[in-house]
C-alpha cells in the first residue's frame, strides 16, 4: 500500500466536498453558472439531455485530451481514479446543494460579494484536490496538461482552462441556439477570480499540505522554522567576525613590535 495513502484520500475528499460547495454558493448567486459546467450546460439545451450527462460527454474529451498530452504518465489507474472521483464529486454537488443552496442572496451588490467568496471557496477546493497528489477532476487534469506545456503557475492555467469553457458555451449557444445561455456576468467574474485565487492560496497550502502528507521528506525538513537557520547563520558570522577580529589584533601587535624595533635601533645608531 502506498505510504500515506488514507492522509491523500481525505485531503483529496475534503478539497472535493470544498469544490462542491464552492459550485454551489456560485450557482445560488444567479448570475450565471460556474465556467467548468458553462460547456455541458449549454450543450443539455441542444440535445435535450441533463447537464450531468452533457458533463460526462465533456470529460470523455478531457480524457483524451489529457491522454493525448501526458502519453505514458496518464496511467489506466489515473483514468479511474478520475472516473471515481467525477462519480463522488457529482454526490457532492447534490449534498451541498441541500446544505447551502438555501441562503439566496437579494441585493445585486451582496449577489456579487457572495459570488467572489463562492470563487474562493472553490479555488480552496480545488487547490486541496490538486495538492493531495491522490487524483484530480478531469477539468483541473486538463490545467495540468497546460501547466506541464506553457511552464505557468497552475492558477494562470486554470484561468486558461476556465476561459476556454466559457467561449465554448458561447460558441455552443451561438450556434445552435442562436441565444446565450448559462453565461452571464457571474461567469466570467469566476473565469477570472478561481484561478487568481487558486494561484495564492496553492502558494500558502502548498508547503503546508507537503508536510501533513510527506513529513519525513526532505521538503517538510526545510519548512522548519527559519529562526533556527537564522540563529546559526547569526552565531557562524560572530565567530568569523571575532576571528578575523582575532587576526587584526595579532597583525597590529606584531606591527607595533617591528617600529619598537626600528626605533631602538635608530637609537642606537645615532649614539654610535
Amino acid at each position: 500500500m502506498e505510504k500515506n495513502l488514507f492522509k491523500k484520500i481525505a485531503v483529496c475528499l475534503a478539497g472535493s466536498f470544498v469544490y462542491a460547495a464552492g459550485i454551489t454558493v456560485v450557482k445560488v448567486c444567479n448570475l450565471g453558472i460556474s465556467p467548468i459546467t458553462s460547456a455541458p450546460y449549454a450543450f443539455s439545451f441542444v440535445v435535450g439531455q441533463s447537464l450531468g450527462t452533457c458533463t460526462m460527454y465533456l470529460n470523455v474529451i478531457l480524457y483524451v485530451i489529457q491522454k493525448l498530452v501526458l502519453k505514458k504518465e496518464y496511467t489506466l489507474r489515473k483514468f479511474l481514479t478520475q472516473f471515481i472521483l467525477s462519480s463522488v464529486f457529482a454526490v457532492l454537488i447534490d449534498f451541498t446543494g441541500v446544505l447551502f443552496g438555501g441562503f439566496v442572496p437579494q441585493s445585486y451588490v451582496f449577489r456579487m460579494l457572495y459570488l467572489i467568496f463562492g470563487c474562493f471557496v472553490l479555488a480552496a477546493g480545488v487547490c486541496g484536490v490538486v495538492m493531495s497528489d491522490f487524483g484530480m477532476l478531469p477539468g483541473e487534469g486538463v490545467a495540468v496538461c497546460i501547466q506541464k506545456i506553457t511552464k505557468l503557475d497552475f492558477g494562470i492555467c486554470k484561468i486558461i482552462f476556465d476561459s476556454s469553457m466559457v467561449v465554448l458555451a458561447l460558441i455552443i449557444s451561438l450556434a445552435f441556439l442562436g441565444r446565450v445561455e448559462g453565461v452571464r456576468e457571474g461567469t466570467l467574474v469566476s473565469a477570472f477570480m478561481i484561478g487568481w485565487f487558486a494561484r495564492y492560496i496553492g502558494r500558502f497550502l502548498g508547503p503546508r499540505l507537503s508536510v501533513f502528507l510527506n513529513p519525513g521528506s526532505p521538503n517538510s525538513v526545510s519548512q522548519q522554522p527559519a529562526s533556527a537557520n537564522t540563529a546559526s547563520q547569526n552565531e557562524k558570522r560572530k565567530n568569523r567576525r571575532k576571528g578575523h577580529g582575532s587576526w587584526i589584533k595579532k597583525q597590529d601587535w606584531q606591527n607595533r613590535l617591528l617600529n619598537n624595533e626600528c626605533n631602538n635601533n635608530n637609537l642606537i645608531k645615532k649614539e654610535i
